[in-house]
């Protein structure tokens, strides 16, 4: 049995990632799930979250913003509507997008623009 997944995630604007991962957890409509080498073929809604994937000892996260996955013959690929990854934004520049979020008049735009900036918070901590 393979040993690694290949994982790919795209936006409209980039690819996210492209490589290979020992075990990854996504985002899904219901909760985080994990995938591993060998997982069933499944197709996923994905909610507004971090995707973890490990190699080794390291974990690397990559935060979307919603979207789906499809894992077949030991591949995800993740259709996202947007996202970032640890090396995308700065822990600074994700505070300065919650501070603008927080400025605006209550609205549903203003709650999406909070949970997206408070999620790229999440990306820098451990």
């Amino acid at each position: 049995m393979e040993k690694s997944i290949t994982l790919t995630i795209i936006s409209p604007d980039k690819i996210l990632y492209q490589g290979k991962a020992q075990s990854v957890i996504l985002p899904g409509a219901v909760g985080y799930f994990g995938i591993l080498p060998g997982h069933a073929p499944l197709v996923s809604q994905l909610e507004m979250g971090l995707i973890k994937l490990h190699n080794g000892n390291q974990e690397f996260r990559i935060a979307i913003d919603g979207g789906f996955c499809e894992v077949q013959e030991n591949k995800i690929r993740v259709l996202t509507e947007g996202g970032d990854s640890e090396e995308d934004i700065t822990h600074d520049h994700a505070l300065e997008l919650l501070k603008e979020a927080e400025a605006l008049p209550s609205s549903k735009e203003k709650e999406n623009l909070l949970k997206k900036a408070k999620l790229r918070i999440l990306l820098h901590e451990r």
